[in-house]
């Protein structure tokens, strides 16, 4: 009875977290997004096989978690591709460790929210359980259906420990809000996840400087508006253009200052609208958006918006993922000398340049009450976290998509660069950059960018002063502090109407529907009402534990 009962309180909230506290990546391509796979099979051609070489054929049983063979099952789904024990990297894997892993989702089901409610309302753990949202594993955790690892750690993952205790990041994206770890992450070396974006080709054509300040993006945003740069004697640009779903409001409002979610202000959490950068920040978006700066129906246009745009040469600036530089050369036929590059995040109003988007340990997998050999699981989640098993999830498989240089680096290979498809899709198709607990690399993250997409992170990965030190983890764009069921349960119910509110409100203002001026003393004495104090306390309380300092 306990256990089932521990099922339906994690079902619950699987079905229940509001955005706040929602790891969903809809559209991240900095090892978490999506991406074209390629050959969904991860198949290794027979030219291919000869090529691999695994230190297990040998008889090597250096990395084995154990001398007798080990089965797990296991439950995972990462971009609509649940995993594949037969996948040729897991297979190597599978070879060195003597681990076995049996998937529990079907191949044929690429639901991952429908997937892991039904493992917990049939209350059918499997051994290991990774998923997309760290706040319904951490609730399963807290309910004892994920066990904490700590002293499972200490005892049998020395690799692990030592990112506890060298990397502050992996440990806070790590320990629970009740000080326990349920799920091992997947570290990220690099600094940057999204990049400002702006048409170089038509700035050459007006003869325009890349815009330093917000104050210059304007003007170069009304040029792009009114002076015809691609040339079709129509006034038919998009001079800001955004396919961020949900996060729409916060990309626009980024280049003042504001938002419509939580972010730390003198060393305390505050809700962004109560902030007095969110009246001027307002002002500005109503202005912008009324004068034809900003897409007309960035409301409704949806995530394809940014192919439409591009495709149609009518889109000139917008804040994305590296692979909005990708159109330079798809795109080069169609419209000839379009070059999309990155440029610094402009100066806000009061002289601040800050990139609000940062990379932040991601979500991983955890063991659960039904793993009869948590050690033998743990010893063997310590493996990806060695060279060799970070490189498996890196790079492949060394002569079929990587080459080592003779300095030790790591290349991927050129025929495997011009096999179909987008590299990082066809390293997932051999099940490398899974959503998996292991740290990846820098020089791995870049091996499969672009000339322009490696230009724009190498300047912001060289920049570390745009980003704030004292920001707390966001997951596209939605804030991932850790709260305990109860503050969870409170917060909820404190910001779910709220969130609707000030959404509904937004979008009001920004059409015209509503005026700003006139109606914002109203909606800041309305969320005084709703008690956005007390969810301010409790997110603050959070931060403030988070920052070690409560």
């Amino acid at each position: 009875m306990k256990k089932r009962r521990i099922l339906a309180a994690a079902l619950a909230l699987s079905m229940t977290a509001i955005p706040f506290l929602t790891a969903c990546n809809k559209g991240g391509e900095s090892g978490t997004g999506t991406s074209k796979t390629g050959d969904a099979t991860g198949s290794v051609s027979e030219g291919d096989k000869g090529s691999q070489a695994s230190s297990a054929e040998g008889g090597d049983t250096e990395y084995y978690v154990s001398d007798e063979k080990q089965k797990f099952s296991i439950f995972l789904n990462f971009n609509n591709m649940p995993f594949d024990p037969q996948w040729p990297v897991w297979q190597e894997v599978q070879k060195l460790t003597n681990v076995e892993l049996e998937a529990s989702i079907p191949q044929s089901n690429s639901d991952e929210a429908q997937a892991f409610q039904l493992m917990l309302s049939d209350n059918n753990l499997s051994d290991i359980i990774g998923y997309v949202d760290m706040t319904a594993l951490e609730q399963l955790g807290f309910d004892g259906g994920l066990i904490p690892l700590n002293d499972l750690i200490k005892e049998h993952a020395p690799h692990i420990q030592k990112m506890l205790d060298e990397d502050d990041a992996f440990r806070r994206a790590a320990t629970a809000a009740d000080g326990n770890i349920y799920f091992i992450p997947r570290n990220q070396e690099n600094r940057f996840a999204e990049f400002y974006w702006i048409r170089q080709d038509w700035l050459d054509k007006l003869g325009l400087a890349v815009p330093d300040t917000v104050d210059d993006l304007y003007k170069v945003l009304t040029a792009f508006k009114n002076d015809d740069p691609n040339g079709n004697s129509e006034k038919d640009e998009v001079p800001f253009f955004d396919r961020a779903g949900h996060k729409h409001p916060d990309e626009i409002l980024y280049l003042w200052d504001s938002s419509i979610q939580f972010y730390p202000r003198d060393g305390h959490l505050m809700y962004d609208p109560m902030h007095e950068n969110f009246k001027y920040a307002m002002e500005q978006a109503c202005k912008w958006y009324k004068e034809g700066l900003i897409d007309q129906t960035y409301f409704t246009r949806g995530p394809s918006g940014r192919d439409e745009l591009m495709s149609a040469n009518q889109g000139g600036f917008t804040h994305d993922w590296s692979s909005a530089s990708n159109y330079n050369k798809s795109l080069a036929k169609d419209v000839p000398g379009l070059e999309m590059v990155a440029m610094a995040p402009p100066k806000d109003q009061n002289g601040n340049r800050v990139e609000r988007t940062v990379n932040m340990p991601g979500v991983g997998w955890g063991i659960s009450v039904n793993a009869k050999n948590p050690e033998m699981v743990m010893k063997f989640f310590d493996f990806l976290f060695t060279e060799k098993g970070q490189t498996y999830m890196d790079w492949g498989l060394e002569g079929v998509s990587y080459d080592v240089n003779a300095d030790g680096s790591k290349v991927l290979r050129e025929d495997f660069l011009a096999k179909e498809g987008t590299p990082i899709g066809n390293l997932r198709a051999m099940g490398s950059r899974y959503r998996v607990g292991y740290a990846s690399s820098l020089e791995a993250e870049l091996s499969t960018y672009s000339e322009f997409a490696r230009a724009a992170a190498e300047l912001y990965q060289k920049n570390t002063d745009w980003y704030r030190p004292d920001v707390p983890p966001y997951a596209d764009g939605q804030l991932q502090l850790k709260l305990t069921p109860e503050e969870s349960a409170e917060f909820n119910r404190i910001m779910g109407p709220i969130t609707t509110y000030v959404q509904e409100t937004y979008t009001q203002w920004i059409l015209g529907t509503k005026d700003f001026a006139s109606e914002y003393d109203a909606f800041i004495a309305e969320l005084e009402n709703r008690n956005i104090a007390r969810a301010t306390e409790i997110m603050d309380s959070a931060y403030q534990r988070y920052l070690g300092k409560n």
